[in-house]
């Protein structure tokens, strides 16, 4: 794979969230870029207006930022419409930087050197670069490295895991209380039919409302994960199957990257054209992933992850 050996330098701009971090992360290590991840924080009102509709000013920042030119990046790698005004403000200021944004902007792509987008976000430019699933940090020796972390932890299991990732509601999908419990409900049966060990993980979206249902239901049994470090990506590597609610795509995606059973939890659709949706149906018929049911079966996927696929691409694009 072509990279650029820790040759350059990149800011990678999210919201903090996991999902998004996960995928400017990703790129900037398939990069091999000597990387830092910054949390972008914006005042009112650009942290609610469009990206163009206000003037770009050190200003919007809630935070300090960094404008010292020894110490600007190669590299501006964002992801999500929080750090768009950022990408935008720093590709100004410094002038000569390349700038990556991941997921749809929602604005002309004009504004940036290279867009990197799913297939169900539609959309298409010359400088734009289309994946199947989200971007993502998943490899074979993070979770490994992850794995031999939590050893104590799990390797006294005799049975298959399960671990069931919950979500939260979205723009896109509800998820309120007696979607949990009917949701508790399944899953216990699931639990009943099938000869597993199953453990519960919930997300940073995951409402405390939507974890008290759970926490109810599973009150007699240490399938929730209550312990402070989050074994997250060690759970990946450990699990035999995983069950996702369907409104995260990284969730799904890094799910999918590391090559487990998934099967889909579909949540109530607050939208008539879903774009999450389709992308759940178009993984379900490609067969990467299956709809939840009673019996969980072992199903492979040969799917290859596409972050270094893609970073071999702007490679040769950026020296271009």
């Amino acid at each position: 794979m072509k990279n650029f050996n820790n040759s350059k330098s990149a800011w990678c701009l999210t919201d903090g969230s996991a999902g998004m971090i996960s995928q400017v992360k990703g790129l900037a290590e398939a990069l091999k870029l000597n990387y830092k991840l910054i949390k972008v924080k914006l005042k009112f009102p650009w942290s609610v207006l469009k990206p163009g509709l206000l003037p770009l000013s050190s200003y919007m920042f809630i935070e300090n930022v960094d404008l010292s030119i020894k110490d600007k990046p190669d590299f501006i790698i964002s992801c999500g419409k929080r750090s768009i005004y950022a990408s935008l403000f720093y590709k100004k200021y410094f002038g000569d930087i390349y700038n990556i944004h991941i997921q749809n902007p929602k604005i002309s792509s004009s504004y940036f050197d290279l867009i990197v987008c799913p297939k169900h976000d539609n959309l298409n430019g010359e400088n734009v670069l289309t994946t199947r699933l989200a971007l993502n940090h998943i490899s074979k020796e993070i979770l490994e490295e992850e794995r031999e972390n939590f050893k104590n932890e799990f390797d006294n299991i005799n049975q298959p895991i399960c671990t069931v990732m919950v979500g939260g509601k979205s723009r896109n999908f509800r998820f309120n209380e007696q979607d949990a419990i009917q949701f508790a409900d399944i899953l216990e049966t699931v639990f009943k039919e099938n000869n597993i060990c199953p453990i519960i993980l919930f997300s940073r979206r995951t409402d405390n409302d939507i974890k008290k249902v759970f926490s109810n239901k599973f009150s007699n049994t240490d399938t929730i994960w209550t312990k402070n470090k989050n074994p997250y990506l060690a759970l990946l590597s450990l699990s035999s199957f995983i069950i996702c609610t369907n409104d995260s795509v990284s969730m799904v995606s890094e799910a999918i990257c590391a090559k487990k059973s998934v099967y889909l939890y579909s949540l109530p659709s607050l939208k008539v054209n879903n774009r999450i949706e389709k992308f759940n149906e178009t993984i379900i018929s490609e067969k990467l992933a299956r709809k939840l049911d009673l019996k969980l079966e072992l199903h492979e996927n040969s799917f290859v992850n596409e972050t270094e696929q893609v970073a071999s691409l702007i490679y040769e694009r950026y020296n271009k």
